[in-house]
């Protein structure tokens, strides 16, 4: 995240305090922030935050290649892919290739990402994912929080992605707030199609549904910032949202729940009762 602001204190006299300085921060950096106003809201957002913390680390394996991401909230980082160097399927692929050195590896990154509370979600084709998930079962820590996902047939990182759209998944994530967000979509986009009134998207209408109290849950996509929307009307609205009783959300551009909000311009809502009435 590039952060840019206008110099106001400076530790070096050779700094000139006329310009502007951007920083640049990276996961894992610490960051002190002073907020002159503080409200009720912004504790409630911190607290929310803080509640959503869960995370889950899918794991989509096959003899090929593993993909191994970290969902928490509804973002989803890939961690890193792992190849094994067997060849697929048909003749070149039919000599045996000891998988053991492979998944070796697969388990030491589980190892070094895995935190308490995780949830490994391991999914994928055919037999390795049962000789992993018997790998993660053995570990004294990683067995404590171990998923095996079946009807799944996709690897590597494009399969991470796939994993958290999988029905299988959703059930084992049934509480997590991805599931909750792709469920707030997907009722947005049947309300669209019905016609019905009770819905809100683009900022100025999300905005005006804010105002009148008649947001009940609201979704936007985390690129919207990097469209020409009013930041300042944004983040009002929000704070509008939360204010009056409402659930407010971001979600990860790159998976298709976020696709879909950015199709609707960034930002939809359900509402409580329509409001052209």
């Amino acid at each position: 995240m590039r952060i840019r602001g206008k110099i106001v204190e400076a530790s070096d006299d050779s700094v000139t305090r006329a310009g502007s300085h951007s920083l640049l921060i990276s996961p894992g950096q610490q960051l002190t922030v002073k907020k002159v106003r503080w409200t009720e809201s912004d504790t409630r957002i911190l607290n929310s935050s803080a509640a959503s913390e869960k995370r889950f680390i899918l794991v989509a394996v096959d003899r090929r290649e593993t993909g191994v991401g970290i969902l928490a909230g509804s973002h989803l980082t890939i961690v890193s892919t792992i190849e094994s160097g067997a060849a697929g399927k048909g003749p070149s692929g039919s000599k045996e290739v000891d998988l053991k050195p492979y998944l070796a590896k697969v388990l030491e990154l589980l190892k070094s990402t895995w935190r308490e509370t995780d949830t490994i979600v391991i999914a994928g084709a055919g037999n390795t994912k049962l000789v992993l998930d018997n790998l993660v079962k053995k570990d004294p820590d990683l067995r404590k929080g171990s998923v095996l996902v079946e009807g799944f047939d996709d690897s590597g990182a494009d399969g991470v992605r796939a994993l958290v759209k999988f029905e299988g998944f959703r059930k084992v994530a049934k509480d997590s707030v991805l599931v909750e967000v792709q469920g707030v979509v997907e009722e947005a986009i049947r309300r669209i199609s019905r016609g019905e009134k009770r819905i809100a998207y683009t900022l100025p209408r999300v905005s005006e549904a804010a105002r009148a109290g008649a947001v009940e849950v609201c979704v936007m996509s985390d690129d919207v910032f990097s469209s020409n929307l009013d930041e300042g009307l944004l983040v009002d609205t929000l704070n509008v949202v939360e204010e009056r009783g409402g659930k407010v959300f971001l979600t990860d551009s790159s998976l298709e729940t976020g696709k879909q909000v950015s199709a609707l311009g960034g930002i939809v809502a359900l509402l409580r009762y329509d409001i052209q009435r």
